[in-house]
């Protein structure tokens, strides 16, 4: 299966949306005792996808359409407090403003993408098509 720009937006959205998620239990947990901070990994999954090496573009593809591209863990980066929360909150808050503003970036990407295909089939502003 080909990957199109809608299919790859759909995905980092997706993605992105699974972060915001991440991100917000973080900073919801953040006086939580014992509460461990999350982070969703993209790069190592990418890294493994990237061990097979098609040699045909008529090859199969190694991902499946319905495949997520990413995991959830654990995250380290704070240090641990008295309590056991490693919850860091300035991090959080600079990779939620990151994540935010990737976010809004896919989105203009698909509202760009559905503007072509409205252009390309005549579809005017007010929803009438127009025949040409």
């Amino acid at each position: 299966m080909q990957i199109t720009p809608m299919t790859a937006l759909e995905q980092g959205l997706n993605r992105s949306m699974a972060a915001q998620n991440a991100i917000a239990q973080n900073i919801a947990n953040v006086d939580t005792p014992d509460y461990k901070a999350k982070k969703v990994l993209f790069e190592d999954v990418l890294d493994s996808k990237m061990q097979a090496n098609r040699t045909n573009p008529k090859h199969l593809s190694f991902t499946s359409a319905g495949e997520t591209s990413f995991r959830i863990v654990n995250d380290s980066f704070g240090s641990v407090q008295n309590n056991g929360n490693n919850v860091d909150l300035e991090h959080e808050m600079s990779e939620l403003a990151q994540n935010q503003l990737l976010y809004q970036t896919l989105s203009q990407a698909a509202s760009d993408q559905f503007q072509k295909f409205n252009i390309v089939l005549g579809v005017l502003d007010n929803g009438d098509v127009q025949w040409t």
